[in-house]
Order: C-alpha cells, then structure tokens, then sequence
C-alpha cells in the first residue's frame, strides 16, 4: 500500500513541483501515473524510493514512513520498490542483461 497526506515539494521560488497532493494506492492496484512534463511524476517516485523528501506531508510504503526512515534504512525500502529510470542508471561495470536481472 502507498499512501500519501498532504504532500507538497519545492525545487526554489515559484509554483512547487507537488502542492498538497493526497494519494492511496491499495495493494494489488494497478496505477498510471501520468501527466504533462513538469507536473510532479518523477518527483513522486523520487519520493516512494527515499531519493527526495517532501517539504510537507508524510508518504507511507507498507505501511512505513518514508518521510522518517533513517539513511541507512532506505536500501531495504528500495528492494521493495521497484524501479526503472529513463535516464540509464546503469552500473558500468556489467553488461546490459547484467544489469537489468541486477
């Protein structure tokens, strides 16, 4: 389950990236996300994964508090979140099946 209250992110002045965005997705849903360039999506993911925190609110993963996980804590939240980026996190070191079953 993923849970987010009252969320709200900020990248400097002017409009913020998330304002306020309240979102439950219970578990075996199947969720889109989607929207035009800029509209929040990559800094939602960023957030499920523990890569940014909010400025605002609070987002739950199993029922974990991403938001007050401690440093350490955030590998074992990332072996249960899947996640592919579109800007080729790939390891150098391995070949490009290696990293895909990685």
């Amino acid at each position: 389950m993923i849970s987010l209250f009252h969320v709200t992110k900020k990248y400097g002045p002017g409009a913020p990236a998330l304002s306020d965005i309240n979102l439950q997705i219970e578990k075996g849903e199947f969720v889109l996300l989607m929207g035009p360039s800029g509209s929040g999506k990559s800094t939602i993911l960023r957030m499920l994964i523990g890569e940014e925190q909010p400025d605002e609110g609070q987002l739950f993963v199993q029922g974990k508090n991403v938001t007050k996980l401690k440093r350490s804590e955030i590998p074992y939240l990332r072996r249960k979140v899947g996640s592919v980026f579109q800007d080729f996190r790939l390891l150098p070191n391995k070949t490009v099946h290696e990293n895909v079953a990685f």
